[in-house]
Parts: structure tokens; sequence; C-alpha cells
């Protein structure tokens, strides 16, 4: 279910809306409950809310496909372990607040999965590692498939938007390269779908097209001189995108899908004559396509569900959000994250946008004593469409 947005500055009709746990009264616009902004953009208009605050840093986990569920009202957070308190990953619900958690203890980098009805996620159940998953709306929780030790060390993974499959980066015992592994989550059948000598194969992210590509990022070692990228068909059969030499420079290691295109965006180290590092491309292109961006060289990156914005952040005082548009070329700050950088994850904005392009997600530590927490800017009513 998902409320229609009103005006910024309009009443907002009351609604009575289902939640686990029977019904709570909610505005149309979906924010009464979460209180009052923290900060109003003065450029784009964007309201900035606090999502989940916690004594214990916490963060959007990633922004690439989005911890988010299909009606744009429920996304995952993780939470890391204090001294006072143990991590878990919950799920925030962006109409009312509220916050529900799904487990406790160490906080597993989920499966990708973007959009989706359910957060999939490795969790120890019985001494035996689980692939589970958990509803984002009736935060029902399923054991999904076991995930056997001998095969090595589990990366995150992703599952397919269809549920059937599931892609995973594996470790085998006294290696530093991982390969790909594939399970069959109707049959369980295991296979070895990727092992290509001489590189390090990770962030693996199952395509939303309906052909269920795993792209794949695949550093060569043992200096990691050139990452490629390439989708791996479920049959295993691998197809290069253009991108590194010689189509780019090395590609950064943050690479999106386009909506349900069979393109991906990605951004590289700077051209040297433009400036730009930021591309889209397909497999069979003779070469990628750059995209206009910011002044200041983009870091991580997301595309919006229909594929048709970029979001990215940048290094400039500040660390602004962007947005663009594929079509028109044009982009925008949405907001200053205002993070402060430290070297660890908490501190990297992640952006990406709800399934309805109405919320941009993020995370930041906002000042070098503060805690890393995740944050939601609401964007004005027809900001996004301007572009």
């Amino acid at each position: 279910m998902t409320a229609s947005r009103m005006a910024g500055a309009a009443l907002l009709a009351a609604a009575v809306v289902w939640v686990p746990g029977g019904a709570i009264a909610q505005n149309a616009g979906g924010t009464a409950m979460l209180g009052e902004p923290i900060e109003t953009d003065p450029d784009s208009g964007a309201q900035i809310y606090l999502l989940g605050g916690d004594e214990r840093p916490a963060d959007n986990i990633y922004g690439e496909q989005p911890y988010s569920d299909a009606t744009s009202r429920r996304i995952a957070v993780r939470y890391y372990p204090t001294d006072a308190a143990p991590g878990g990953i919950s799920i925030i619900d962006l109409y009312d607040g509220s916050r529900h958690e799904v487990l406790v203890g160490k906080p597993p980098f989920p499966a990708f999965h973007a959009w989706g009805e359910w957060l999939y996620y490795r969790q120890s159940v019985d001494g035996q590692q689980m692939l589970r998953r958990c509803n984002y709306l009736t935060m029902a929780i399923e054991n999904v498939a076991p995930l056997p030790p001998e095969r090595g060390a589990y990366s995150y993974g992703t599952v397919s938007p269809d549920h059937r499959y599931y892609a995973v980066a594996v470790r085998p015992p006294d290696t530093d390269a991982s390969r790909v592994d594939l399970l069959d989550l109707q049959t369980g059948e295991w296979r070895v779908l990727l092992d290509m000598a001489g590189y390090h194969a990770k962030h693996e992210q199952f395509s939303r097209d309906g052909r269920n590509r795993v792209l794949i990022q695949l550093n060569e070692l043992p200096d990691v001189a050139h990452v490629l990228l390439g989708e791996i068909a479920v049959t295993g059969e691998m197809q290069l995108f253009p991108a590194d030499e010689p189509h780019t420079l090395r590609p950064t290691g943050h690479e999106a899908w386009v909506g349900d295109t069979g393109s991906i965006f990605f951004s590289t180290a700077p051209d040297p004559e433009t400036g730009g590092n930021i591309w889209t491309g397909a497999v069979g292109d003779e070469a990628p396509r750059l995209i206009p961006g910011p002044p200041s060289r983009v870091g991580h990156v997301s595309v919006s569900a229909d594929g048709r914005y970029w979001i990215g952040d940048t290094g400039e005082e500040g660390v602004p959000l962007y947005i663009g548009s594929f079509a028109s070329g044009r982009c925008a700050r949405a907001v200053f994250s205002r993070t402060v950088y430290d070297g660890k994850q908490w501190s990297h904005a992640h952006p990406y946008l709800t399934a309805d392009n109405r919320w941009l997600i993020f995370t930041a530590r906002r000042g070098e004593d503060a805690i890393p927490q995740v944050y939601g800017a609401r964007l004005a009513e027809g900001w996004l469409e301007a572009l």
C-alpha cells in the first residue's frame, strides 16, 4: 500500500492503515509520525528526517540494489554493536517511524534483492549457516536454504527477482580469490557459475529485466590494476561490459543495473579530457556512454527503480548527493549529506531512492564526534520531474 503525496505546505488528510500489530493513524504524505525534519535544503526544498535514530552506529547497508520494499514504505537499517548494546538489522517504517527488529547480533550484509517483498540475509540457525528472508510488511521470517560450509566463505550474494536463484561469491579455503556459485532455490542444486583464474569475483547483483543475469565485478589479482565488469547467465556464460581498458579508466567498483534494461551505470576514475567519470553501457556496445555529471567526481552510485534517474555522492564540501536524468542529461544537488569520512562503511552515504522516487535514503556521520545514522530526504513535489 502506498499513500498519495500532497504538496509540501498543504494540510494532509489523516488515514488509517494496517501494520503488524494493528491499525495506526498516519497522514497521506506518510511523514506525520516521523516527527519534524531536522533540516530543509534551501535550494531543492527536500526535507531531511532521521530514520531509526539510535545510540549505536547505523548504516543503510548499500545503495546499488536498495534494501527497500516495493511499496516504498519500509527500508532496512544495519546497527553496529557497542559496549552497551548488540548490533543487528531492523526494518524502519517511513510512514509511522516505527522500528521492527529482524535479528540481534553481528549484523550481516544482506543479499541484494532490490525493492522486493523480502529482505534476504545469512544467519546461523542451530549452528547451521542459513539463507533466510524476512517479509518487509508482515515481518514473517522463513528459512530459505542451508549454506554448506564446505563450499567456502560466503559473501552476501544476490537473489533473483523471481526468487528462483541465489548467486554468491564464495572464497574456497586457502585462496585469496572468490568464485561465483549458484544455488537453484527450486531444486536445491549447487554449482560453480564462474571461476576465473587471476581475478577476484565480488559485488554480485541479479538483473531486474527478467533475464536473470548476474552483474559481477572482477578485480585483477594481485594489485587490482584492472576492474572488469561482466554479466553471467545462469547457464554459466559470461560477457563483459565496455568498462576498463580500452573503453574507460579503471572502474571504482561502484555499479548498478539501469532499471529493467540490460545496461549498467558505473563510476570510474575521472576522464582526463572531460573530467567525467560516470557511464552507462550494455554488453555488445562498442563503447560506453559518458553521462554528464556534477563538477566533482562521483563515487557511490545508484539508479532509480524505473531506470530514469541516477544518484551519486561526491567529495565536495558537505558531501552533496546528486540526482540526474538519463534522458535530459541534467543533474542537480538534492541535499548535503554532511557526512564526515572516517574510512568505515558507516560514513559512506550510499544514497538511493525508494521505488516511488519520493525518498532519498542515505547514511551520514554528521560531524567528527557524531554517531553515524540513516537519514531520509523527502523530495519536494515536482523537483525530480523538473530534471
